[in-house]
């Protein structure tokens, strides 16, 4: 399975066939990578850094963009459309509030509104991904 998103192939003239599904799709938008530097990073932290505490997102936005760029560039014939890129770092921005109560607590929102920023985002992102990925297709 590749690393990131696989866009449906344009036929000319008829419907666009294959790529990732929805599941798969939820999988990709934030890789274990990112995850994997940016959950002890942040829980170090804790409440009192908040300067290292952007330091730490802005690091993990910056790191899940160019990841996910890297292995899109190794993807021959499988590269994920432009806007997956801006959907990433969106999906990365929500889930670091959404899971991360000093991150949510930096930004003004308490468990609850966190909580909802992440649902919303988990329901829109791939919706958006199949509008422009629809859109890109057809032109």
């Amino acid at each position: 399975m590749p690393r990131t998103v696989v866009p449906p192939v344009s036929l000319r003239g008829k419907k666009a066939v294959g790529g990732d599904q929805l599941p798969e799709k939820l999988v990709k938008y934030v890789p274990a990578e990112t995850l994997a530097f940016f959950v002890p990073a942040a829980a170090a932290l804790g409440t009192g850094r908040r300067g290292l505490l952007i330091v730490v997102v802005v690091a993990g936005l910056a790191g899940t963009v160019g990841y996910l760029w890297w292995q899109g560039q190794r993807a021959k014939g499988k590269r994920p459309l432009p806007h997956f890129y801006v959907l990433a770092g969106l999906a990365f921005l929500c889930w670091a509030v959404g899971t991360c109560p000093n991150v949510a607590t930096s930004v003004g929102l308490d468990q609850v509104e966190a909580g909802v920023v992440l649902g919303v985002a988990v329901f829109l992102i791939p919706l958006a991904d199949g509008v422009f990925t629809r859109l890109r297709i057809k032109t």
